[in-house]
């Protein structure tokens, strides 16, 4: 049996091409897109593990602050302590680099003396230059190269609202230590960061090693408790883990996306077995009759099917890594703008994910041929050799598929309706019924529909009439493009309903005239802080009625990281800022003003399980202290939580510190633009963005378009295979119905009506599958709106219909099953009377 399976591989391939060469594409599209989302969520974490790796490569752990900085006095805290072999402070700000857009390096102040070693290129540092020579700082050599940096060469960068000029004195490879690691991290003396930067007195982090023969973690365990609460301290390890904890919403919801297309793959590889063995059928049955076992012949389809998928594989993996390179950007964007973490610098791919995207691809080849290689390989010499029995069986079981169906979905929704609404991933499980379960009911509706279709010539109702007496290879494009639609659908409509709730949002909450913040301020955080004088000349402006003024920084309630801002609260009119979904609007604004308290955003407050009334513990200088949560309001900037506080209190119980951006409120009769225009004149010597409402908003649905940028690539990939199962489909129609057409031919049929016909047939398909689609597409949008989007993420997102671009896929999609019909029309067409004479068909 393998002499005869290698011998005849090639001719089947010959006389099927179109066939294999679809499914072997099919294949591909599925590994590309569950190797695109490995290597970017790899990556997306990758990325801060190489910062982690290079800069604390050498400690044992890091002594990291619960606040915004640490106190100098706690380096030496450490230092005093038994069992500290060595420890080294790190100041860390992140700068814009001037004339460049988005561009920013990642300063470490270092005490270039310590004990820990830097990857030095070349002859290293002179220490009278880095620490003489003001701004003297070392860059990495692929910054260099790409900037056109030599030594000597000075650079013009922004730190808050201020300017400052450093000077290359040396190069240092961190990508030497991990690969991963920014080619924008710089180094330099960690007094002159604080100074030139920063501020003095503070740093971020101090790492450890501990002495010879002293654990870990006995250190630590004596360490925490001699520093107190206020800080927390980590092994490398644990900074990676919660950096995973951070990401896994993200990373877990692209998989999710990616395995679609590979589910619908599947169906892919289904048809086209099928299609093969009913063209292949007296084969089977010849080979049967002369002794071939069940055995034999299921192993011969099988092996057939792991050759496409190999071939499959080998074509969608490097589809996959180019298409993680196009999207790479727009991913390390979001990681960025909603998580503050790296941006991926370059992509490093392990050989075990090309693996693991092979197996995957080749697993769901063998697992959509399973089942129509065992139907071939248990059926009689008999039934091999009537083609109409492979459809009789499909047709006979349609009502139960149909029942099972429903009764799946139904199922999933009791459980998840009793109990599955406390299990997190529950919504996944609901969306995985719904998505079996749109290919289950799929013959059913194909054969009630199709089935009753007026057929009065060689018109469409005769193309949606032949739909119905296949069953076995039109259901299944009909389903593949269903849950294809489905996908593509479900996340138009929550796309469409979380842009226009963000759009409602803004509205409510963005009620100033003109916004101001630093370059640098996207990246560098609490760092980026405004002059006061500064921000007291722009108010100065005679133009402005009223200053919001924001300080805002990272704390810890907990273990989770939130966002804690203080505001202006006692503006006038300045409670539509915070739009609330629990809370006294009145009562809980004046608990904010008089009492200290705070308003929490609804993500935190659903992950931390907090209401109206209750205390939310976050960490301070002089270590835990308890904010009365007095309403919960809708938020939409991060996931991770935020809570909002009166600046004044905010400065009572965290310390003075300066803020971080202005919101100006205008007289009547001032225009904003022109306000915009003046202050950017006036002040064009700082480092200043400065924003109109209008221009704002422009920018926060750019960052939302960006946000979702890479389910383009997922949608579309899924899409393709779909329409992909269509030609197929047709194809093997055409193969199967040799007889037919040219019995047509013989009766005087038109080559032109034939075409028409399978035209039809695609356009049918595509009618079909967009029908099946648009009922799961909108069933599985509400799943991601109400159950997935909340589990994770805990934003209440309010259902809206965007019509428009519905329709457009509508029409797309009907365009695309008309294209995938032409080349199998016109091969049907070109069928001849005479193959009406052949005895095996």
């Amino acid at each position: 049996m393998i002499r005869y399976f290698l011998k005849t591989l090639l001719a089947h391939f010959r006389e099927g091409r179109g066939l294999y060469l679809l499914s072997a594409f099919g294949v591909a599209l599925g590994v590309a897109s569950v190797l695109c989302i490995q290597i970017i969520n790899r990556n997306a974490l990758g990325a801060f593990e190489g910062g982690v790796q290079a800069v604390s490569g050498e400690a044992d752990f890091s002594v990291l602050g619960r606040t915004p900085a640490l106190p100098e006095s706690l380096y030496v805290e450490v230092l005093a302590e038994p069992g500290v072999a060595a420890a080294w402070p790190i100041y860390r700000v992140d700068v814009a680099v001037t004339g460049r857009v988005d561009f920013y390096l990642e300063v470490l102040g270092v005490d270039l003396f310590a004990p820990a070693p830097l990857p030095w290129e070349g002859e290293g540092w002179d220490a009278s230059g880095a620490l003489g020579r003001p701004g003297w700082v070392a860059v990495t050599p692929s910054l260099a190269r790409e900037m056109g940096w030599s030594i000597g060469d000075s650079v013009e960068v922004s730190s808050g609202s201020r300017r400052a000029w450093l000077v290359v004195g040396a190069l240092v490879d961190f990508q030497r230590v991990s690969p991963l690691a920014s080619r924008k991290l710089a180094v330099m003396d960690i007094a002159q960061a604080q100074g030139l930067l920063g501020r003095r007195g503070e740093i971020h982090q101090v790492d450890v090693k501990a002495a010879e023969g002293v654990a870990t973690g006995d250190l630590i365990g004596r360490l925490r408790a001699r520093l107190g609460p206020s800080v927390q301290l980590v092994t490398p390890e644990q900074r990676r883990q919660q950096a995973e904890r951070l990401l896994s919403a993200f990373r877990l919801n692209l998989t999710a996306l990616s395995l679609i297309s590979l589910f619908v793959g599947v169906f892919l590889i289904h048809s086209s077995t099928q299609a093969a063995l009913v063209r292949r059928r007296a084969e089977f049955g010849l080979l049967r009759s002369t002794g071939a076992t069940r055995g034999q012949v299921f192993g011969l389809i099988v092996g057939e099917v792991v050759l496409l998928a190999v071939l499959g594989v080998g074509m969608g993996l490097p589809l996959g890594y180019w298409a993680a390179t196009a999207r790479v950007r727009a991913v390390s964007a979001t990681l960025t703008n909603l998580y503050q973490l790296d941006q991926i610098e370059s992509l490093r791919v392990p050989p075990e994910v090309y693996g693991l995207a092979g197996l995957i691809g080749i697993g769901g080849a063998i697992a959509g041929a399973v089942f129509p290689a065992l139907d071939v390989s248990r059926r009689d010499t008999r039934s091999l050799l009537a083609a109409f029995t492979l459809h009789e069986r499909v047709g006979g079981m349609a009502l139960r598929l149909f029942l099972a169906g429903w009764g799946l979905v139904g199922a999933a929704g009791l459980w998840f309706w009793g109990f599955g609404q406390g299990y997190r991933p529950g919504g996944f499980v609901l969306g995985l019924a719904v998505l079996l379960g749109v290919p289950l009911v799929t013959p059913f509706i194909v054969q009630q529909v199709c089935g009753r279709a007026p057929a009065r010539g060689f018109g469409l109702g005769y193309s949606f009439r032949t739909l119905s007496a296949r069953l076995q290879t039109t259901s299944f494009a009909v389903a593949a493009l269903a849950v294809a639609v489905s996908m593509l659908i479900g996340i138009t409509l929550m796309i469409g309903s979380f842009r226009r709730t963000v759009e409602v949002w803004v509205g409510a909450t963005a009620q100033a005239d003109v916004y101001i913040t630093t370059d640098s301020w996207s990246r560098a955080g609490a760092e980026a802080t405004l002059d006061t004088s500064l921000a007291s000349a722009i108010a100065a402006h005679p133009g402005v009625r009223a200053v919001d003024r924001l300080r805002q920084f990272f704390a810890y309630t907990g273990e989770r990281r939130i966002v804690l801002g203080g505001v202006e609260m006692g503006l006038p009119d300045g409670e539509a800022r915070f739009p609330l979904l629990a809370g006294d609007r009145g009562e809980a604004l004046r608990q904010v003003r008089e009492e200290g308290a705070a308003l929490i955003s609804e993500p935190l407050a659903r992950k931390a399980g907090l209401g109206v009334g209750d205390w939310l513990p976050v960490y301070g200088p002089g270590g835990e202290m308890r904010l009365r949560v007095a309403g919960v309001y809708y938020d939409y900037t991060t996931e991770g939580g935020a809570a909002a506080m009166d600046l004044r209190a905010m400065n009572e119980r965290f310390g003075p510190g300066a803020i971080h951006n202005l919101a100006l409120y205008l007289k009547p009769g001032y225009d904003p633009e022109e306000v915009v225009d003046q202050l950017k004149a006036r002040f064009a010597a700082y480092p200043l963005q400065i924003r109109s409402n209008r221009t704002l908003r422009e920018r926060i649905f750019a960052i939302f378009d960006q946000t979702f940028a890479v389910t383009q690539v997922l949608q579309g990939m899924s899409l393709l295979v779909a329409v992909s199962g269509i030609t197929l489909t047709l194809l093997a129609q055409a193969r199967e119905r040799v007889s037919e057409l040219a019995l047509y031919r013989a009766l005087g049929t038109q080559r032109w009506q034939i075409f028409r016909v399978f035209v039809g047939e695609g356009l049918s398909v595509g009618v079909l599958g967009l029908g099946l689609g648009l009922a799961g597409g909108v069933a599985l949008a509400m799943i991601l709106i109400f159950a997935i989007n909340r589990a994770y993420f805990g934003w209440t997102i309010q259902v809206h219909w965007p019509w428009g671009a519905v329709a457009q896929q509508a029409a797309t999609i009907l365009a695309a099953a008309v294209l995938a019909s032409l080349y199998p029309a016109l091969r049907a067409s070109q069928t001849p009377a005479r193959e009406l004479s052949r005895d095996d068909i």
